[in-house]
């Protein structure tokens, strides 16, 4: 991943010891964060205004601001990720921006976020509109008090988040999409072999096996392949296991013909890989008759062999 020279320089002063000599304390401090999703990371710097006792924070009555505002302070607030993302449905290529708010001529409310590919610009000095900015309408929703100025993802799936921007008793969220580091879903030919109710059973030391117990493999139109377990023991022996019979397991494509890989779902979406593990069926010929599921260290975990 690249970064722009000026990101690196901030950085690299974020991280550096300061000199008695040099000591300040500003009004409103730096904050760095960063979020990885699913393989995108995502690099966030900016400065933190506090309210201060100002309100209100928009509108005609409120304090004066520059007519182009940086979501914080200081220096324009920035965005970095090394992947192509979706943000708000518009697709933006790999890289670093500086992020801006323009405000409304008459209310002086937030009209619109843009992304401005310089970096190294001081608050006050907002941009001029210029043809590679992408913009996006913001609406200014109501949020429980926060005096400092903050940025953050309030949720986090395996396919993006919610960027949010939260100050005083406002947020602005913003969608973020990423692109899959995996194939989710399985074509309609490669999932037919392995349809249908299998017994299985844990595969313990020495050759020692469970108690069997029921998979049942289906293909749903949305493309996604489950696994639905049914009367799997504790490894304890203690009865059931209450997270194996609960679980919305899907079979993501392995990259090989009869190799998946498990994953866990929860309502309806991705959430989970399970590293390290794949699902292996027996050569197909038509149909698969039995199947193994191997973990991290390439030892049997479970096996199965078909029912119907």
């Amino acid at each position: 991943m690249r970064f722009h020279p000026s990101l690196l320089l901030i950085c690299t002063a974020l991280l550096l010891p300061v000199a008695p000599a040099e000591a300040q304390i500003r009004a409103s401090e730096p904050h760095t964060f960063t979020q990885a999703i699913d393989g995108t990371v995502f690099r966030m710097e900016y400065f933190r205004p506090r309210v201060r006792g100002r309100a209100p924070l928009f509108g005609p009555d409120a304090v004066v601001w520059e007519h182009t505002w940086t979501p914080g302070a200081n220096w324009a607030t920035k965005l970095a990720f090394q992947k192509d993302i979706e943000f708000e449905g518009v697709s933006i290529p790999a890289g670093i921006y500086s992020l801006w708010i323009d405000l409304d001529d008459e209310t002086w409310m937030p009209k619109e976020l843009f992304f401005e590919p310089d970096t190294l610009i001081f608050h006050t000095m907002g941009p001029q509109p210029a043809a590679d900015q992408i913009r996006f309408p913001v609406t200014l929703g109501d949020a429980p008090f926060k005096e400092l100025l903050t940025w953050d993802f309030e949720d986090v799936s395996s396919t993006g988040g919610v960027l949010a921007l939260r100050w005083g008793a406002h947020r602005i969220d913003f969608d973020i999409k990423v692109e899959p580091s995996m194939t989710v879903l399985t074509e309609v030919e490669a999932a037919a072999p392995v349809l249908g109710t299998w017994e299985a059973q844990f595969a313990g030391p020495n050759g020692q096996m469970s108690p069997p117990f029921s998979i049942r493999i289906f293909h749903t139109d949305d493309g996604v392949l489950h696994a639905d377990w049914e009367g799997a023991p504790a490894q304890d022996g203690s009865g059931l296991d209450p997270f194996f019979n609960s679980l919305d397991m899907w079979l993501l494509p392995g990259g090989a013909e009869g190799i998946f890989v498990p994953g866990e779902a929860y309502d309806g979406e991705l959430r989970e890989t399970w590293a390290g593990y794949t699902m292996e069926f027996d050569p197909i010929d038509g149909t698969s008759t039995e199947f193994q599921v191997r973990d991290d260290l390439d030892a049997v975990f479970l096996k199965g062999r078909r029912v119907n």
